[in-house]
């Protein structure tokens, strides 16, 4: 039964090994789907930044393109204060040229303040891509490592189930059985425990004296009367 136990401990490390890839294979896709989701947010950033500057920059070209026919109106206006035969139709060609030229201050200051915005976002939109391309290559790099391991999973798997099938018939039938049922229960998947300072390694509950002897001999399939847990001794526990 100690060549037995010896051996089942090997067991349960192959299959805690066996468990952390099963797991690996829920956990590696939800976080290549948190990095990638991670890397459309900031390219919609950087694309709506962008964005928001080609709008500035259209929006520019139209005043741009309105000032000069505003100035062009503006002139054929003062050039025809020339021509007006009327004090009132000199009044009224003044207060045409007022509002025109109020249209122009208007659209000259639009200008300038659509240049300033433009410039803010464009120093920003420098920054914006110099972080993306960091992110970009530290995600992607963390993507490609997490998918090669994904890819791989399936192959380490079978080869520790290899190791397994290897070891198991040097482990007692009712043993390994034994072991078995406990996996399916317990936290963990771990049903075989060491005894530590005189206690249960998997709930600590305390041993008796006698539990410890027989334990410690081996003949039999002993377990924990709290956590039902397989109890081996360890070669450090020392004498009981």
């Amino acid at each position: 039964m100690r060549e037995s136990l010896h051996n089942l401990l090997k067991i349960q490390e192959i299959d805690k090994e066996i468990n952390a890839l099963h797991q690996s294979q829920v956990d590696f896709p939800l976080e290549i789907d948190t990095l990638e989701v991670e890397l459309k947010n900031a390219r919609d950033q950087l694309d709506a930044q962008q964005q928001r500057s080609e709008e500035l920059e259209k929006n520019r070209r139209t005043f741009e393109r309105d000032l000069e026919a505003i100035e062009a109106d503006l002139k054929k206006h003062q050039d025809r204060l020339y021509e007006v035969k009327t004090n009132k139709e000199y009044d009224a060609l003044q207060i045409e040229i007022a509002g025109l030229q109020d249209r122009k201050d208007d659209h000259e200051t639009a200008i300038l303040e659509n240049i300033e915005m433009i410039e803010e976002i464009e120093a920003q939109l420098g920054e914006d891509k110099k972080y993306y391309r960091e992110i970009e290559k530290d995600r992607q790099k963390r993507i490609d490592e997490l998918t090669a391991k994904l890819n791989s999973i399936e192959k380490n798997v079978r080869a520790w189930e290899r190791k397994r099938s290897a070891i198991e018939p040097h482990v007692e039938p009712g043993l390994l059985n034994v072991y078995n049922r406990i996996r399916e229960v317990v936290k963990g998947g771990v049903a075989v425990v060491p005894v530590h300072k005189g206690a249960c390694g998997g709930c600590y509950r305390q041993l008796s004296p006698q539990r410890l002897v027989e334990v410690r001999r081996a003949d039999s399939i002993l377990r924990c009367d709290g956590c039902r847990r397989i109890l081996a001794w360890r070669e450090d526990e020392g004498a009981v």
